[in-house]
């Protein structure tokens, strides 16, 4: 995630590109419940809570930083860069971002294969 980071800050060509619109992110197995896992190939965060699997954008909305899971008692992510801090939801808790993350389909197949909509 930093390597990405400081490569996009620097204006590395490959690591501006955006994800594909639709990534295999795993099977279900991988993503437990009470788990939340990052999919690098979709650049997202992926949530399990009883079941109910959501997907948000993990690119913080202030400049385009990846946003990092919080290791606190409330759970959430924050960008490394400028700081801003999202609930777990994606909402905005503090800024600078004034737009929370985006919320992203995520689809279990029929093989049990999660899948996230880009």
């Amino acid at each position: 995630v930093l390597v990405y980071q400081m490569g996009r800050f620097m204006g590395a060509r490959d690591l501006q590109s955006s994800p594909k619109p639709v990534v295999v992110a795993g099977k279900l197995s991988d993503f437990p419940p009470g788990s939340t896992t990052y999919v690098s190939d979709a650049r997202a965060w992926v949530e399990n809570r009883n079941g109910n699997r959501r997907a948000l954008d993990a690119v913080c909305t202030h400049m385009g930083c990846l946003v990092q899971k919080r290791e606190t008692a409330v759970s959430g992510f924050q960008c490394p860069c400028h700081g801003s801090q999202y609930g777990a939801d994606g909402a905005v808790e503090r800024g600078p971002a004034e737009r929370p993350l985006r919320h992203l389909s995520v689809e279990t197949t029929a093989n049990d294969i999660v899948v996230i909509r880009t």
